[in-house]
């Protein structure tokens, strides 16, 4: 088997019309040396149907694995496991690759012998765009700390291109998160001494709908704790807490600016 560059990897659950574009969206990068990996995590519709009925089932790059509704942490492992390009790129199944995005991916991992890149992306709201314009951090504590106060992510996991050495070598995705699976490997490889490079050019099309997962961050200030206990910089007393303050200040803020879309 001939190892390609990149392994796209996405997953999804019942989201055909979202998948279609993504797919196509990959399929459409000027780059051409990758696979593509569609994890069905216990689709209604199988996605080997819906890639079929959208006629994008027949090239030979993509390939369907399948798990029962498992959850995403699993089925982003499942896909890890299945991957044989050298660099994983993870694409949600609401997003769109912009039709560069792996060849300015590959110009900047060929310049910068880098291991782990996060992009710049266009958050896409009832038609119209806004670039996303992502922060560089000078060390990998200081991002952490980015990471775990910041209101807005730093980092968006979608577009993000991890060597698959470097997964594999400090675990892949920790599946007792529910949610927040991305996150939490970040501040997994932050804290391990991984400098992740920035690509200060967008590649990933985010659109933003009433299903993204994000509305549900009361709920996830539960996990939010828990990360901040596992990650937070120092032991001190009051970091840990002051932290979460933040945290919970800034998600609760965020919901109420959900409500009233």
């Amino acid at each position: 088997m001939v190892q390609p560059t990149f392994t796209v990897c996405i997953v999804v659950r019942d989201r055909a019309v979202l998948l279609v574009n993504a797919v196509r969206s990959v399929l459409a990068n000027t780059f051409a040396d990758f696979e593509l990996v569609v994890v069905d995590d216990g689709s209604r519709i199988p996605v080997t149907t819906v890639l079929a009925e959208a006629k994008v089932a027949g090239d030979h790059r993509v390939r369907v694995v399948t798990q029962p509704p498992t959850g995403i942490a699993e089925a982003r492992n499942l896909g890890l496991r299945t991957a044989t390009g050298r660099y994983l790129t993870v694409l949600d199944s609401d997003d769109e690759l912009t039709p560069d995005a792996l060849a300015q991916l590959h110009r900047l991992l060929a310049e910068t012998d880098g291991s782990w890149v996060y992009a710049d992306y266009t958050e896409v709201s009832r038609g119209s765009g806004r670039l996303i314009r992502l922060p560089e951090y000078a060390s990998a504590r200081r991002m952490l700390i980015g990471v775990l106060t910041r209101p807005r992510l730093p980092f968006k996991h979608s577009g993000t291109t991890i060597d698959r050495r470097l997964l594999d070598r400090i675990g892949g995705y920790d599946e007792s998160f529910r949610l927040f699976e991305d996150i939490e490997l970040m501040l997994r490889a932050l804290k391990s001494g991984v400098h992740p490079c920035h690509l200060a050019h967008p590649i990933v099309r985010f659109h933003r709908h009433d299903g993204n997962v994000t509305r549900g961050r009361l709920a996830g200030l539960v996990f939010w704790f828990r990360l901040i206990e596992m990650y937070r910089p120092v032991r001190w007393p009051g970091v840990g807490l002051a932290i979460k303050a933040l945290r919970t200040l800034s998600e609760t803020g965020k919901w109420l600016v959900t409500l009233g879309r």
